[in-house]
């Protein structure tokens, strides 16, 4: 199938002399993600980086994976140098004055139980106490190995003229110096940590900043980048788990019908035909394309176009495969998705295509995807004057269509599916440039607040998980050959995994219907008229296709209900009569 597509690599290669382009709002709210979720960053690198074999789901709306990746490298690298600073520096603590870098540690613990979610839930009571026991056992003997050193440093302390000298504070006879040089040095860093990655954010991350240029010096990680720089644009999409439709969000509308094709109308007469009628699903799948195009492309005017319709092929199939077991023509090879170096294949060619779609029970599916990004489009006058800037809705509308040839009935299924817009949080990078270095540093405080005291206790925790996982991976390193079926499979995708739980404004929820019903209604005019050009009987498809479309309840006086129903938001409804016209 020909590709029609307006999506990030076709914008990326039309003009190559001026330079890479801002990456897309998406793509910044999740590369900011890598500096604020510690759990998203370890998730996306766990995912892409450590399995060199596992397949890479699409990337839909002008969404790039590769800058999400490069700021996860480069904010771990961050902050794998400040914990081992603040590790090095409690350290030394416990050579130099080991009783208070020890209370010091343990008068984080209370704090650092107040950013715990369920502790924060809890009633204010429970919080209070927490806090009052965190005083008492263990802010005491600061005061009290800090207390008398202060006394002897101003001359008023007392004296002990007999001789007598009561017990070493616990402090150990440190100075107020050496006590507070690892609380103070410990918190300075990871403020200075927080403030220079919200001055990234802030520069960097800004609205419309260019693509990121990175560089790798380790040749296996150059060779992973390098596929799934190719993969996320690929038309094949290779899952783990039951999503087919990975990258696209999750599923909003979904129907089918299916009608017979050994009837055919002629001379306004239904008549049931020996053979059915023969219907290539290859050429129906073009025909149908052409016509969702024309919303985009052949309008009146300009404006009046979807201008974000992005038209492409979506093949996909369980990525679990057998490595050296699979025999073709007798002879011994890797399954056929598994292409060049042993790594999934992202890409399916046009014969494959075609091959899939006329093999409606093979293990592998096509579906026609069609993707609109809400974007917006700029609003002029007629004289030329801007009126309203193009808006970025941000949210994703997916449809996919598929078209069966099979037991003598043409089966067609649409789904709908929408990815609603990043978290809010991530949304920072649109407001940090348009402050002062001093009200961004005092941002990054305000935010993180007691997280900040979390960071110094966590830091040698995670260095010690850090260099264990460096070991796990350096041991573990995953070699299909050495399985029988191997688990090639995406488990999820990024930006999936950085979108909000539901879109953010109700005109995005009727964009979204809009949408729907504008491809739904072209996919079946479309059909229509495919199946009556092959002077096929349309009215079992007609009557099927009112009854999904157009949603239709009746509820009479006894309270009966007729046509098919489906409430919820992931509801669906599915008819398959073959009732006739007149019957």
């Amino acid at each position: 199938m020909t590709v029609d597509s307006s999506s990030a690599r076709s914008r990326r290669s039309a003009d190559p002399s001026s330079g890479p382009p801002p990456v897309s709002n998406a793509t910044r709210y999740l590369c900011a993600a890598a500096y604020l979720d510690h759990g998203f960053r370890n998730r996306v690198l766990d995912e892409l980086l450590f399995d060199p074999y596992r397949a890479v789901p699409p990337s839909y709306g002008g969404f790039d994976l590769m800058p999400v990746l490069h700021h996860c490298r480069r904010a771990r690298a961050i902050l794998t140098v400040r914990d081992a600073l603040i590790t090095l520096l409690v350290a030394v603590g416990l050579v130099l004055t080991p009783l208070t870098t020890i209370l010091w540690m343990l008068l984080l613990v209370p704090f650092v139980l107040l950013t715990v979610d369920s502790v924060r839930r809890a009633p204010l009571r429970v919080r209070v106490t927490i806090l009052l026991v965190g005083a008492l056992f263990v802010v005491w003997p600061f005061a009290y190995a800090l207390v008398p050193m202060l006394g002897d440093l101003s001359g008023s302390g007392p004296s002990y003229d007999s001789g007598y000298a009561p017990e070493s504070p616990p402090g150990g006879g440190s100075t107020p110096a050496e006590i507070l040089f690892v609380p103070v040095t410990t918190l300075t860093i990871v403020v200075a940590y927080r403030v220079a990655i919200y001055l990234t954010l802030a520069g960097t991350l800004r609205p419309g900043a260019p693509e990121p240029v990175t560089g790798v010096t380790h040749p296996r990680t150059a060779r992973r980048l390098d596929y799934i720089r190719r993969a996320q644009w690929g038309n094949v999409t290779m899952y783990a788990n039951e999503d087919a439709f990975m990258g696209a969000g999750t599923i909003e509308r979904s129907w089918s019908i299916a009608v017979e094709l050994d009837r055919v109308r002629h001379d306004h007469v239904s008549r049931r035909r020996i053979d059915p009628v023969d219907i290539d699903p290859v050429e129906l799948h073009t025909f149908v394309r052409e016509r969702l195009k024309d919303m985009r492309d052949r309008v009146l005017r300009p404006n009046e176009g979807i201008q974000r319709l992005d038209i492409g092929d979506h093949v996909v199939t369980r990525g679990i495969f057998t490595v050296s077991h699979w025999h073709g023509d007798r002879a011994r090879a890797a399954h056929p998705m598994i292409g060049q170096h042993g790594l999934p294949k992202c890409e399916a060619t046009q014969e494959e295509i075609e091959a899939i779609i006329r093999h409606p029970q093979g293990g592998v599916r096509y579906y026609q995807r069609l993707t609109i990004n809400n974007d917006g489009q700029e609003i002029r006058d007629a004289g030329g004057n801007l009126v309203a800037p193009a808006e970025d809705q941000e949210a994703l509308t997916s449809a996919f269509i598929y078209l069966a040839v099979e037991g003598r009935m043409l089966y067609t299924q649409f789904v709908v599916t929408v990815l609603p817009p990043a978290l809010g949080a991530y949304h920072v990078v649109d407001q940090l440039p348009t402050m002062t270095g001093v009200g961004i540093a005092w941002e990054a405080v305000k935010v993180f607040k007691l997280r900040l005291l979390r960071d110094v206790l966590a830091a040698p925790a995670r260095v010690a998980g850090t260099a264990v996982q460096a070991v796990r991976k350096s041991l573990m390193t995953p070699d299909p050959r050495k399985h029988i079926v191997y688990p090639y499979g995406a488990r999820f995708s990024v930006r999936e995994l950085g979108a909000g739980a539901d879109l953010q404004t109700h005109i995005q929820v009727l964009d979204v219907t809009k949408y729907t019903r504008m491809i739904e209604q072209r996919l079946t005019e479309a059909v229509l008229d495919f199946l009556e050009d092959h002077e096929v009987d349309t009215g079992a498809y007609r009557l099927q296709a009112a009854s999904v479309t157009m949603n239709t309840v009746s509820v009479g006086a006894g309270g009966s209900v007729s046509g098919p129903i489906a409430f919820g938001r992931h509801a669906s409804a599915t008819v398959h009569t073959g009732a006739r016209p007149g019957a």
